[in-house]
C-alpha cells in the first residue's frame, strides 16, 4: 500500500462522520515555519485556513453564522462572481476593520462601495503583499465546453499564496490549465472536483501527478460519486502526496 492510499484512507475515514455538517469537522494540519496551518471546511468551495500569520477565508457565502466558530478572517479571497462563490452581504458580515479582500476586477465592478476601501483588485498575473501573505493571481478557467462557458479564462482567479515559508495554490472553478500544470514547490494544492465545469476525478489525478505538490485537499466537489471516484483513482498512484478529501457540506 502506497503513501497516498494511507493518507487518504486515514483522512476520509476520519471526516465521514461529519456529513452534512462541515463547520464541525476536525481540522486537517500541515506544518509551516513557524507553527501549524489549520484548515477546516466549512462549505462547498470555503474553507478556513488558520496560519502563525493570520486567517484565510476562500470564497465564504451564505451568511456570516456559518463561520461563528472560526477566528475573525485576516484574508478573504475570491475566486469569481457566481453566486456560491461570491456574496457581498457574506463579506459585509465578516468583514472586520483589518481583514483584506482580494478579487478579480469582475467582481471588483460589483462590490459595494462599503467594501471597495478594504479590497484589492488582482488581475491574472498581478501580486501584493498584504501583511505576512503574498498573494499572486493565477489563471482559472474551464478549456472548452460547459467549463469554458462559465468560467471563462481572464475573468476567475486562483491564488498562489505564500505564508510562513509555505506555498498554498487555491485553484478557484478550474480545469486543467497550463498555467496551473506549471506550478511546482506547491505544498498544499487546494483543488475543485466539478465535472463538467471543473476538474474531474481522471484530470485531478493527471494534474496532482504533474505539479506533485506535497499535500491535496479537495474543497469543492459535485458529488460524494465524484469524490470517491477520486478517491479511488488517486489511491492507485504512487504520488507520495498526502490527500485530504473530507465530507462537506453544502
Amino acid at each position: 500500500m502506497n503513501r497516498t492510499l494511507i493518507a487518504l484512507i486515514g483522512g476520509a475515514l476520519l471526516l465521514k462522520a461529519a456529513v452534512g455538517v462541515a463547520a464541525q469537522a476536525p481540522a486537517e494540519r500541515f506544518q509551516s515555519d513557524s507553527g501549524d496551518i489549520l484548515v477546516s471546511a466549512v462549505q462547498q468551495m470555503s474553507v478556513v485556513i488558520q496560519t502563525p500569520k493570520g486567517v484565510i477565508y476562500t470564497d465564504p457565502t451564505g451568511g456570516g453564522r456559518r463561520y461563528g466558530g472560526h477566528n475573525a478572517p485576516t484574508l478573504i479571497l475570491i475566486s469569481h462572481e457566481h453566486d456560491e462563490h461570491y456574496d457581498a452581504q457574506t463579506l459585509q458580515h465578516l468583514a472586520g476593520p483589518n481583514t483584506r479582500i482580494v478579487v478579480p476586477p469582475y467582481v471588483m465592478e460589483r462590490l459595494p462601495d462599503s467594501l471597495k476601501g478594504s479590497t484589492v483588485s488582482l488581475a491574472n498575473g498581478q501580486s501584493t503583499e498584504l501583511g505576512g501573505f503574498r498573494v499572486e493571481a493565477l489563471p482559472s478557467y474551464g478549456l472548452d465546453g460547459q467549463a469554458e462557458r462559465w468560467h471563462p479564462r481572464g475573468r476567475g482567479n486562483a491564488y498562489l499564496v505564500t505564508v510562513d515559508g509555505q506555498r498554498l495554490y487555491i485553484g478557484g472553478s478550474t480545469e486543467a490549465v497550463p498555467e496551473m500544470l506549471a506550478l511546482r514547490n506547491i505544498d498544499i494544492a487546494f483543488l475543485p472536483l466539478y465535472p463538467p465545469y471543473a476538474l474531474g476525478p481522471v484530470e485531478a489525478v493527471k494534474a496532482i501527478s504533474v505539479m506533485q505538490p506535497r499535500s491535496v485537499y479537495i474543497y469543492q466537489y459535485n458529488n460524494l460519486r465524484t469524490r470517491d471516484e477520486f478517491i479511488q483513482r488517486i489511491g492507485s498512484m504512487a504520488t507520495g502526496a498526502r490527500i485530504v478529501a473530507p465530507d462537506i457540506g453544502r
